[in-house]
């Protein structure tokens, strides 16, 4: 079973109605996010000029994120988010924010994936990740079978 850590662009997905969000959630056994996550995914609602929009965002926090377990960030998590972060940054792997940092340090501390849009940051922090709503590619560099 895997545990996932959901990140706050999924959450936005799943406001704007992705068709494969619900579906995944459902199947997903163990999910959860975190208290920075949430903050983050409440401060793009209330930053929304459209008052529609916003309380869409406030319903959906409401109805579906305050409901998930979310991890808070204790002490040493805000060291290994600065150190993972600071080298994918310095090795130009990637720019993580510091969000994205805490929340891979939760991630490497509860044995989760993380559920994100924003694969290749968190990768290049050497978080276990994975996009849930991406489709599987199909490889259309192979030849064509005779």
């Amino acid at each position: 079973m895997m545990r996932w850590l959901i990140d706050t662009d999924i959450l936005i997905e799943g406001e704007r109605q992705h068709p494969d969000f619900v579906p995944w959630l459902e199947s997903a056994e163990d999910v959860a996010t975190a208290d920075v996550i949430r903050c983050e995914f409440l401060l793009g609602v209330h930053a929304v000029p459209d008052g529609t929009k916003r309380q869409r965002g406030e319903e959906f926090y409401r109805n579906h994120i305050a409901k998930l377990p979310s991890f808070p960030c204790e002490p040493l998590d805000y060291e290994k988010a600065a150190q993972m972060a600071g080298e994918a940054r310095r090795q130009g792997k990637g720019k993580p924010s510091v969000v994205d940092g805490l929340l891979a340090a939760i991630a490497l501390r509860t044995g989760a994936t993380v559920a994100t849009r924003n694969v290749a940051d968190f990768a290049a922090m050497g978080c276990p990740c994975q996009d849930p709503l991406q489709k599987p590619s199909v490889n259309r560099s192979a030849p064509d079978s005779v």
